[in-house]
């Protein structure tokens, strides 16, 4: 059976693609996908391969959430705070530091030269942070590729936890 949906159809072309992926790029959620599994996907999609999680982890995460399925309803709870089981207990997920505010995040990734465009751009809180895309971070005038890569990846690694 040949695949009709075509996920980077919007995309300029083949370069484009890997120019917005190597940028930090991921695709969003298919429509009606759990949370919980996108969470997965976007931890599975690392650039760094050794932030990947390994088989055996991802398979004894998916039986976890085959014995405890009420956590694949949670489709915007999770991202909003309410915990899911399976996810809360130790060595699922990595453990991240918590943040409470946008400059100790910056700081912590050696991007403390944005805090002003954070500011002017109205992020103030991690939540809103949070919901950056690349293009929002381009938006606020992070123009270095690598700088954009950084923030796009620790975002990402935000979502996760």
């Amino acid at each position: 059976m040949k695949c009709r949906i075509r996920p980077y159809k919007l995309m300029g072309g083949k370069s484009q693609v890997i120019l917005s992926i190597e940028e930090g790029y991921r695709l969003p959620a298919p429509m009606g996908c759990p949370t919980t599994l996108h969470q997965l996907m976007l931890h599975c999609w690392q650039k760094e391969r050794n932030h990947r999680p390994k088989f055996t982890d991802i398979v004894s995460f998916l039986d976890k959430l085959i014995r405890n399925p009420s956590c694949l309803q949670n489709l915007v709870e999770d991202i909003h705070g309410v915990p899911c089981p399976v996810l809360s207990r130790p060595r699922e997920v990595p453990e991240f530091p918590l943040f409470v505010s946008v400059s100790d995040w910056l700081d912590s990734i050696k991007m403390g030269q944005y805090m002003n465009n954070f500011m002017a751009a109205g992020l103030t809180t991690m939540d809103m942070v949070t919901r950056m895309s690349i293009d929002d971070v381009r938006r606020i005038g992070v123009v270095l590729i690598g700088h954009q890569r950084r923030i796009v990846s620790s975002i990402q690694t935000l979502r996760l936890q």
